[in-house]
């Protein structure tokens, strides 16, 4: 009598529970008690990353606009000289950066989608929770002899209590934690390299090139014309050897920006969003195990006072 008491109170707070979850109280309540606001974080979080990523991206791509008016240049000295294997290391790094940009931003658009995605269904994830619970609860008070319908039901209703917390808690507090260590290792690396690319693309314009290559190869007047090709080719050789030396030193930087931004993006967007997913996982998988394993040693300790406590016999009559 007592187990039907207590599967018929399971039943009534499951079938509350369907009934809060389905008219949104219990969103309600739960964003009162603090899921909004991490809810509130991580949109404004995933907003302003990729805010920084798209400005990251624009800066890279006039970068490369940049680079590739500069490959296809040419300098003269009565004839033409392509300059593009100059910039073409420096183009490779930007390309790179470019790309790894690109995926982190696609990444961080996706995460804001997939959290709009759980809002938007996780009230209907806790309803079918509630609804296994009651069945659950319903089949061991009315049909207590079938042991394998109740085995199924309580797999299902473990299932989807853990579908649950992850999209209740889980998920949002991995990229509540990803948001965390980002504002503190990777967020001022990726700054840096922004404003590292960001200088980068003052320096690679089709002007800047000029300034570099000099007008050597543009309307030469009537006494460079009697100077001689010889001595223009001297002049514009030196002038290439500034540059190589110039774009050398400029791509050993950016081979440094580009792996530190790939190494900021990789970490921001993929392994502290997994670690702390998995972190919460397996401490949420040993809860239960603990609590499993205290009831068990409780009643073993129980048992052996039971044990261990002198049995009283009635004394004999003289």
């Amino acid at each position: 009598m007592t187990s039907r008491i207590k599967m018929a109170l399971v039943m009534a707070v499951a079938l509350a529970g369907m009934v809060l979850a389905a008219t949104g109280l219990m969103d309600r309540a739960l964003a009162r008690a603090g899921l909004g606001e991490l809810d509130r974080a991580n949109h404004r979080y995933l907003d302003e990353s990729y805010d920084s990523a798209l400005e990251g991206f624009l800066v890279l791509s006039a970068v490369k606009s940049g680079l590739a008016v500069i490959e296809g240049s040419e300098v003269g000295i009565g004839f033409n000289l392509q300059v593009g294997d100059l910039v073409q290391s420096v183009y490779d790094y930007v390309d790179i950066a470019w790309k790894t940009v690109l995926a982190g931003g696609t990444i961080l658009f996706m995460a804001r989608l997939v959290l709009d995605g759980v809002a938007l269904t996780d009230h209907l994830v806790m309803v079918l929770t509630f609804f296994c619970l009651l069945m659950l609860a319903a089949g061991r008070c009315f049909l207590p002899n079938r042991k394998g319908m109740a085995q199924f039901l309580r797999s299902i209703t473990a299932t989807c209590t853990l579908l649950t917390v992850l999209l209740y808690l889980v998920l949002p507090l991995s990229v509540y934690g990803a948001s965390r260590l980002s504002e503190r290792i990777t967020r001022p690396l990726i700054q840096q390299s922004y404003d590292a690319f960001d200088q980068i693309s003052r320096t690679f314009t089709p002007e800047g090139a000029e300034d570099h290559l000099g007008g050597d190869g543009k309307g030469a007047s009537a006494l460079e014309t009697a100077i001689g090709v010889a001595d223009r080719y001297e002049r514009l050789k030196k002038r290439l050897q500034e540059l190589e030396a110039y774009l050398s030193e400029q791509g050993k930087n950016l081979a440094g920006t580009t792996f530190q931004l790939i190494a900021a993006y990789l970490f921001d967007c993929v392994i502290f969003p997994l670690a702390f997913v998995a972190v919460l996982i397996i401490f949420l998988k040993g809860v239960p195990g603990y609590l499993t394993r205290a009831q068990r040693d409780r009643r073993l300790a129980e048992t052996i006072r039971e044990t261990a406590r002198p049995v009283s016999t009635p004394s004999s009559n003289a």
